[in-house]
């Protein structure tokens, strides 16, 4: 009588203690996302002073390169990355310039600009972009991704949110 006593308390512990591990981990993937953290830095990406681009937006200079570090929240992982911009002129928009990703969207090597061609080189398999980021030769398959910047108390920003689009 002990030992089959024994064994069904051994047993329905045991049954217990597995039920309870999967009822756990199937109640934290329900109730994670209501633990979800606000994401804790600015929108806004700063490029720097405004006056810094003036010889940019009158057209007496090429493309700046930028590199910004910002948070990136994938699924269950948060890192830091930094990213290259290159502010060009643009009429169109409010400020007078915008940003070129310089990722190529052939297969995401990055892109480089060459003074002397007078164009953004992609060295992995031969992308060339225009000034504005427009396609000019090789296997890319659409042009360079353009942002709008604005100017806001007299530093240059990138909404981060666009980014995320």
């Amino acid at each position: 009588m002990e030992t089959r006593r024994t064994f069904t308390l051994a047993a329905i512990g045991t049954a217990l203690a597995a039920a309870s591990s999967v009822a756990g981990a199937a109640l934290a993937f329900v109730l994670g996302p209501l633990r979800r953290r606000a994401p804790r830095e600015s929108a806004f990406l700063d490029f720097g002073p405004a006056s810094a681009f003036e010889a940019l937006r009158a057209g007496t200079s090429g493309p700046e390169e930028v590199v910004v570090e910002r948070t990136v929240e994938d699924g269950y992982m948060t890192r830091r990355v930094k990213e290259r911009f290159a502010v060009v002129p643009d009429v169109q928009a409010a400020s007078g310039l915008a940003a070129l990703s310089m990722t190529c969207t052939h297969l995401g090597c990055g892109v480089s600009w060459n003074g002397a061609r007078k164009a953004f080189l992609c060295p992995c398999h031969g992308g060339v972009y225009g000034p504005g980021g427009n396609v000019l030769a090789g296997p890319p398959p659409k042009p360079l991704t353009r942002l709008p910047l604005v100017v806001s108390g007299g530093r240059l920003q990138l909404d981060a949110a666009a980014l995320d689009a």
